[in-house]
């Protein structure tokens, strides 16, 4: 798994947490009311910046109350300065973790590359995850603290406060933030009247002149286009007749890569491997493990491989992956590894869970069979 941890930046305190069950008074910031974190999630794309500051201040609010875990639930608002604050009237929320993870999945990504911000989230939402106690919420607010000071904070906050306007702008904006809708002072408008019905005489009239006029008009092309329509009939009879061939399928690049086991089983409701960066055989390839869990009550461990398959033979081999615990309740775990890929003309890497069940993800391909050369 790559280390994305980066030092420490000077002069910036780590929050303080308070006793556990006491929280500190947050006034609610001028300029509106908070919006629901997930409502914007499901109307917006994040920048890579914009999700790093969004779970910095969320793991900083949740280390504030104390013993705090990954599985606690909370319900997370976008303040109108930009920043995150923690609803306090007690509503149903999410766990730490799954809110991580959705504000990760919500980030755009450029084809090909992950933004390193981004890379930062996707490891520190790994390793509060399989934190089992309060250290790993506290230590990710530090570590996101330090990245988010590597950054243009008070600039991504502003974009943050503009995207909480728009989204309070939109029609049931007030209703979906969770704020009172007020009554409104202007008395309700007056009922409009009713508009006579049109008499039936007067739409069969209507429709009887509609069908006269279609009539017309496919009349007068019919005689003044006959010819024409005539030639484009025969045109499309002998080109249905003739022609040439369809030309051949491009050959396939190898052989073709079987999965080693099913995309799911048992708790594993889909295992999904990607590149990070472009691959290349007799290199390291830096790839982000998806796995989707049935949430379980209980604690679980993760453990994969992962089987490399040389595609110009057939031959395959496994190396080690790795393993990880699962919180109580979690979906699903992300996990960023390298993988050394060997000196093959054509490589495929297939990633397979071992525990809590046997499953294997998509062939991700590097490389080329196709022999070298101006006719290749």
């Amino acid at each position: 798994m790559t280390d994305l941890t980066t030092p420490r930046a000077p002069g910036r305190p780590h929050p303080v947490p308070a006793p556990r069950g006491e929280l500190p008074a947050e006034p609610s910031p001028p300029g509106g009311d908070p919006v629901p974190l997930t409502r914007l999630l499901s109307l917006v794309r994040l920048t890579a910046p914009q999700a790093l500051v969004i779970g910095s201040d969320l793991l900083a609010a949740v280390a504030e109350r104390g013993e705090a875990t990954a599985a606690d639930a909370v319900r997370p608002l976008l303040a109108a300065d930009g920043r995150i604050v923690l609803d306090r009237d007690g509503a149903s929320g999410e766990p730490v973790g799954r809110v991580l993870a959705a504000v990760a999945a919500a980030v755009r990504r450029p084809a090909g590359s992950a933004p390193p911000p981004a890379d930062v989230l996707l490891a520190e939402l790994d390793r509060i995850t399989a934190s089992p106690d309060s250290a790993g919420v506290v230590a990710g607010a530090h570590r996101l603290a330090e990245a988010a000071a590597r950054i243009d904070a008070p600039g991504t906050r502003a974009e943050l406060a503009a995207l909480a306007r728009a989204v309070r702008a939109l029609p049931g904006g007030a209703a979906a933030s969770g704020a009172p809708r007020v009554p409104s002072a202007q008395p309700a408008p007056a009922p409009r009247p009713l508009r006579r019905p049109r008499s039936t005489g007067r739409r069969v009239g209507a429709w009887l002149l509609s069908l006269v006029v279609l009539g017309a008009v496919v009349t007068a092309e019919v005689v003044l286009l006959g010819d024409d329509i005539t030639a484009d009939i025969d045109l499309l009879l002998d080109a249905g007749r003739g022609g040439e061939e369809p030309a051949d399928e491009p050959e396939p690049d190898g052989l073709p890569v079987a999965a080693p086991a099913p995309p799911s089983a048992g708790n594993v409701v889909s295992v999904d491997l990607r590149p990070l960066a472009a691959c290349t055989p007799g290199a390291p390839c830096t790839v982000r493990l998806l796995v989707r869990l049935v949430p379980s009550p209980e604690p679980q461990v993760l453990t994969w491989s992962y089987r490399v398959v040389d595609r110009c033979t057939g031959a395959s081999t496994s190396v080690p992956g790795g393993s990880v615990p699962v919180a109580p309740q979690a979906d699903r775990v992300a996990v960023v590894a390298e993988v050394a890929l060997p000196p093959l003309a054509g490589v495929a890497l297939i990633a397979v869970t071992e525990a809590p069940a046997v499953a294997a993800s998509a062939p991700v391909s590097a490389g080329s069979c196709r022999p070298a050369g101006p006719g290749a």
